[in-house]
């Protein structure tokens, strides 16, 4: 599993905002924003320090990812190791990148932001840019929309560095040439692959080759080492559920963090414009206003803004542009819309306006912050913050009575289960290599479960921390050592694995006898065997061929180019089954200039080689830099 975590891991630079966008969010940048938070430093850079705090947000959110992506099972401990070396090594290049992109002085437009988050496929639904599930997503993520949106700029930022780098490379005509005419090769074959099921005899085994099989494969037909347990659980969330709470309490909690919730008026806005330039004629800019009075007419005669520019993209009028902007603050847009957009009601429409950009129509949307900094706007999420607010109280007080119960009384969890008013609860047997749910994944109680201490004394277990604010006390109830099943318990399964045995080995050999008679020069239909072949030929396939066996192609593609005589390949498949496979011929692919493909395989090329280069990059900078780490702090 180690190594699909590995394989998984190498491709998230390339990954930085769409395919894994939290994991993005949890590492690029993300100590810029974070890394204020406690005392205790898990590295520094260049004299900037990485919080412990920002490591344990950035590690508790590959975790989860990298168990998602292996299906939920719990990670080992030299896994769970790995993911916490990696964690440190990506927040260590982020404040590196970081550090670069204050240095060089990159910018990237309020524009460009909003574009992005926009487009992104996470915060839309059937209608498109869904608002409302933009700010629940990123609230949910623990960060402030106004921190998430930062967070987004340094991405981009990142994207443009490496972007810079890439696009400075370039591929030899040679080179492109000869990747076009290899990828572009086409090849004869002639193949035929043997089932594995086909070789399966189910003929009398005899007991001694029976009782032979079953002690030379113990392992085969071993119960694993299982363990039940007894566990009380304290998790924040939890708490928070059961808090009940009253609009008195909430308005007051409310005026207490008033900061929190206050942020600056902002206002949402639909234009309609002309873009002329500071260089525009006074002929451009006349038609330009032709253009944004003609919009201005269809407005006035109730049209929307969406109906207008179908309109004149019917129409073929290319001038016109539309576009819709977030939650905006003063200062960000043109100071001729400003004033406009600041001073208005919702729904207000502008008359044109110039501006040194262009002319513009502006409708004010949705109003935010400033005057409406009240209690009623947020009154959801204070009544959420109240709840975790007390929740946490209650937690550090029950968690140190569950600590220091769970040790006085270390033979039973009943004590500790009264005095914090949580039940104790009792799992089924699991082994190490289960797949269980809920706090029973969890690498470091799996550990715990099965620790012979705990197993050997039946005493409770030190707290063990699930996530932030989230806890558990064990004790092993039961445990069964590993075993292996009786004979006459697997007798059954011990002579399906004889018969399944046998076919691989008369497979192979089979397999082996074809290709030696193939590389003598006989024939295929001319062959002696003793299963019959069906052989199919095709002529001049391609890599990508959807109507030859992947696995053929692959093996068929890695072989050489046959030359006086065919190649002969040999190669068992994935299922057991053998592919026999013989390539005939190899034909250069021949690409016209100008074709599509040389295109592809020319932005391929450098996207791989900017891949390199970004890496080799990311290597020089993190070797100039100064860089300590404290691992023990991890």
């Amino acid at each position: 599993m180690l190594g699909t975590i590995r394989d998984k891991a190498t491709g998230w630079i390339a990954g930085i905002i769409v395919g894994a966008l939290i994991i993005s969010f949890a590492f690029w940048g993300v100590s810029f924003y974070f890394g204020q938070g406690g005392d205790v430093n898990v590295a520094t850079v260049n004299g900037t320090d990485i919080k412990l705090k920002t490591f344990q947000r950035s590690f508790y959110t590959l975790r989860k990812q990298m168990q998602t992506m292996l299906d939920d099972k719990a990670l080992t401990l030299e896994e769970e190791d790995f993911v916490k070396q990696e964690t440190l090594k990506r927040l260590v290049e982020t404040e590196v990148i970081n550090q670069i992109i204050k240095d060089n002085g990159l910018r990237v437009s309020n524009e460009k932001v909003i574009e992005t988050i926009t487009n992104l496929e996470y915060f839309k639904d059937d209608k498109g840019f869904d608002r409302d599930k933009y700010e629940r997503t990123v609230i949910s993520m623990g960060m402030d929309p106004v921190v998430f949106e930062a967070q987004l700029r340094m991405d981009l930022l990142s994207e443009q560095l490496q972007a810079g780098l890439s696009e400075s490379l370039f591929v030899l005509g040679s080179e492109l040439d000869e990747a076009v005419q290899l990828q572009s090769q086409t090849r004869d074959l002639t193949y035929s692959i043997l089932n594995l099921s086909s070789f399966i005899d189910k003929s009398e085994v005899a007991d001694s080759e029976i009782e032979a099989f079953y002690k030379e494969n113990p392992q085969s037909f071993a119960e694993p080492e299982k363990v039940k347990i007894a566990y009380l659980e304290l998790d924040v969330d939890d708490l928070a559920n059961a808090i009940s709470t009253d609009e008195e309490q909430l308005r007051t909690y409310y005026n207490d963090n008033k900061d929190k919730y206050d942020v600056v008026e902002q206002r949402s806005v639909t234009k309609l414009f002309v873009k002329t330039g500071e260089d525009a004629t006074v002929e451009d800019k006349n038609r330009a206003k032709e253009v944004i009075n003609s919009a201005m007419a269809l407005v006035d005669n109730g049209k929307s803004f969406e109906e207008v520019i179908e309109k004149f993209t019917e129409e073929g009028k290319g001038a016109l542009e539309f576009s819709e902007h977030a939650f905006m603050a003063k200062g960000i847009m043109d100071k001729e819309v400003d004033e406009f957009l600041f001073s208005a009601d919702e729904g207000a429409i502008s008359e044109p306006i110039e501006t040194e950009s262009g002319f513009n129509i502006v409708k004010v949307g949705e109003i935010r912050g400033g005057p409406k900094n009240v209690y009623e706007t947020v009154a959801e999420q204070v009544a959420k913050d109240y709840q975790k607010s007390e929740a946490e109280l209650q937690f550090f007080e029950l968690a140190d009575l569950l600590t220091t119960l769970s040790y006085e009384h270390s033979d039973t969890l009943e004590f500790a289960a009264e005095e914090i008013g949580q039940n104790v609860i009792e799992s089924e047997y699991f082994s190490r290599v289960s797949t269980p749910e809920g706090v029973l994944s969890n690498s470091d109680v799996i550990s715990k479960s099965f620790d012979p201490e705990l197993i050997g004394t039946g005493q409770n277990s030190e707290a063990i921390e699930i996530s932030v604010n989230h806890i558990i006390v064990l004790r092993v109830v039961d445990h069964k050592v590993a075993t292996t099943k009786p004979l006459e318990e697997v007798r059954d399964d011990v002579i399906a694995s004889i018969w399944l045995q046998r076919a691989k080995d008369k497979i192979k050999e089979t397999a082996e006898n074809i290709s030696e008679q193939l590389e003598s020069g006989i024939a295929p239909d001319a062959l002696t065997s003793e299963v019959d072949l069906e052989w199919e030929t095709a002529e001049k396939v391609t890599r990508e061929d959807v109507n030859v066996n992947r696995a053929v192609l692959r093996n068929a593609f890695q072989a050489g180019k046959p030359k006086d005589k065919p190649i002969v390949v040999t190669n068992r498949l994935g299922s057991g089954d053998y592919a026999i496979i013989q390539v005939t011929a190899a034909y250069e692919g021949e690409v016209s200039e100008g074709d599509e493909i040389i295109n592809k395989y020319d932005l391929e090329l450098r996207r791989n080689r900017g891949t390199t280069e970004w890496r080799e990059f990311l290597n020089d900078a993190r070797k100039n830099a100064n860089v300590k780490l404290y691992k023990e702090n991890i």
